[in-house]
């Protein structure tokens, strides 16, 4: 596990190593962004892929035995930045921190913030999308969860026909996260093999987390499918909301007020 910084010494190299200035101590390289595609707003994206995301490592915790990969969100360009600038700033990474601490709380499987870090970097954001770009406080925040595999991380090799490497992703999901279909055959003959059974097992537990987000009135904004957790977690904390009634015509987010396409 990670251990609370003991001084000032420690405190300034773990804050060097959450705001991704600092490569993690007997780390190798600095991490990776991951690939992927998805359908945003109801039609095929193409590839994805982490724009503003680094995963730093995966650690295991001695006594659980469970797995967590932590990343950095706003730490900067990836190769999947496309046009922007792979920074956050400090106003959605509070909202972020402060959401998925809300959310872990209430019982909501969801992401958890290991860490906040204002970088003292300027960052142009247009805040309302009017074309008034204005320059905010930089952020980092740390985020951990079991995976950060998306529903894109299988549609983007299945949209391409790489079979080898959707089943190898497929395989790694079921090895790591999903004990309970280890035991299935590969076979794809067989109507009951492991590739069905983590089909069934991620209906299930979306359906069980959506059902979730309306018992506490939580609205995600960006229901893309390189949004949604393959393991049933609430990831990518961006222009969500709560509603205190129930209102079908509310949107969190201001870029789909035309369309309402998430309302």
């Amino acid at each position: 596990g990670i251990e609370v910084p003991r001084s000032e010494e420690e405190e300034e190299q773990w804050a060097g190593i959450l705001s991704g200035a600092e490569p993690l101590p007997g780390g190798e390289g600095r991490g990776y962004a991951a690939c992927y595609g998805g359908h945003q707003f109801g039609s095929w994206a193409g590839q994805l892929g982490d724009g503003r995301a680094i995963t730093l490592a995966e650690f295991v915790d001695p006594r659980s035995r469970k797995r967590w990969d932590i990343q950095l969100k706003g730490a900067g360009r990836t190769p999947y930045s496309r046009r922007a600038d792979g920074r956050a700033v400090l106003r959605s990474s509070v909202r972020e921190f402060l959401c998925s601490e809300a959310m872990a709380g209430l019982g909501v499987p969801t992401t958890r913030a290991l860490a906040l870090v204002e970088t003292g970097a300027p960052v142009a954001r247009d805040r309302f999308y009017e074309g008034n770009p204005e320059l905010e406080k930089g952020a980092v925040v740390c985020r951990v969860a079991e995976t950060f595999l998306r529903f894109g991380s299988l549609e983007l090799p299945a949209e391409r026909g790489e079979g080898e490497l959707l089943e190898a992703i497929a395989d790694y999901a079921v090895e790591m996260h999903f004990p309970e279909l280890r035991g299935l055959p590969k076979e794809k003959r067989d109507p009951e093999n492991r590739y069905v059974g983590l089909l069934r097992e991620v209906v299930r537990r979306t359906a069980e987390l959506i059902a979730q987000w309306q018992a506490v009135g939580f609205v995600h904004g960006v229901l893309n499918t390189d949004n949604m957790s393959l393991t049933g977690l609430t990831i990518d904390y961006g222009p969500f909301g709560f509603l205190n009634a129930y209102d079908p015509q509310y949107t969190p987010n201001t870029s789909d007020l035309p369309g309402r396409r998430y309302c």
